[in-house]
């Protein structure tokens, strides 16, 4: 039996998933900001406070791409390219937050040490894959 939901619903509603992603993903980034700012910043030293605002910055630069992505027609490659920057927002900034707030939560999150520049390689990854998304695209 074939699907009987048409083809372009379904992508509409893929598309509209990335975008609801995006909205979850800068909601939380508000509240681990406020967290950091009246929970975090006087409970750790300032050089890890330092990195978890950096931790909270790239999750709200890497916003920005994922809300144009959402806002478009659907593409395996947009897809693609989307769920990399999730993956480098994860990895990056969720390490991050759980190495920087180790005073807070007692548990030792450094074995994490590797995820966070593997976050950043994959934000590398998904802007030069949205570089040629632009690049090859027929005007």
């Amino acid at each position: 039996m074939r699907n009987s939901i048409p083809s372009n619903f379904t992508k509409k509603l893929v598309m509209r998933k990335i975008g609801m992603i995006a909205a979850i993903i800068g909601a939380l980034g508000v509240l681990f900001g406020a967290f950091g700012a009246h929970g975090v910043k006087d409970k750790i030293d300032p050089a890890r406070y330092a990195s978890y605002r950096v931790g909270i910055e790239y999750l709200f630069f890497h916003l920005a791409p994922l809300l144009y992505i959402a806002q478009q027609a659907y593409s395996k490659r947009l897809m693609t390219i989307a769920y990399v920057f999730i993956l480098g927002i994860i990895c990056f900034t969720g390490s991050n937050i759980l190495m920087t707030t180790e005073a807070i939560h007692h548990i030792n999150f450094h074995l994490l040490w590797p995820v966070t520049p593997l976050g950043g390689l994959l934000f590398v990854i998904a802007w030069l894959m949205l570089t040629y998304y632009f690049f090859s695209k027929k005007i």
